[in-house]
């Protein structure tokens, strides 16, 4: 009777976790948001900026949707002409294009390069060419996230 009373409690504890968890925040999202994170990340569901780390913390832990562009720049040595970046997304609408476009020198608005995220929203990983010169940057990365249009700039790694 004893045994079977414990087998009873472990099974309704473990039948609680998951919907528990379902109704809980985002821990995974919370603490990508740490660490500079939040500048790359938006909420999914209205494509608002974060303002700073605690704002991106505080959306993700009461579950709410984030989406993420990143152009990381600086892992490549740059040569004359080009440097290489490495552009991610996640969260975007199924998919999204993603966009790297050249804001500064001629001719502005120039469509440096240009990948698609897969059928869950994601782009994974992939190295760009950023054109230094005419053309070049700064850059503004820009995609959709189930809320609207999604962009931020970036200095250009050109030096």
């Amino acid at each position: 009777m004893l045994v079977a009373g414990a087998v009873a409690v472990a099974v309704s504890a473990v039948a609680v976790g998951p919907s528990a968890a379902a109704k809980g925040g985002n821990s995974d999202n919370a603490h990508a948001c740490q660490q500079g994170g939040h500048e790359s990340r938006f909420e999914a569901e209205t494509a608002r900026r974060f303002k700073n780390a605690g704002d991106c913390a505080s959306h993700a832990a009461l579950g709410g949707a984030t989406a993420s562009l990143q152009l990381a720049t600086g892992t490549y040595p740059c040569g004359s002409a080009t440097c290489w970046g490495t552009l991610s997304a996640s969260g975007l609408d199924p998919q999204a294009d993603v966009f790297v476009i050249a804001t500064g020198e001629a001719p502005p608005g120039n469509i440096v390069a240009q990948r698609q995220a897969d059928a869950n929203g994601t782009l994974a990983p992939t190295q760009v060419d950023l054109v230094c010169g005419a053309g070049g940057g700064p850059f503004r990365v820009q995609s959709v996230a189930p809320g609207g249009r999604i962009f931020f700039d970036i200095n250009s790694p050109c030096g």
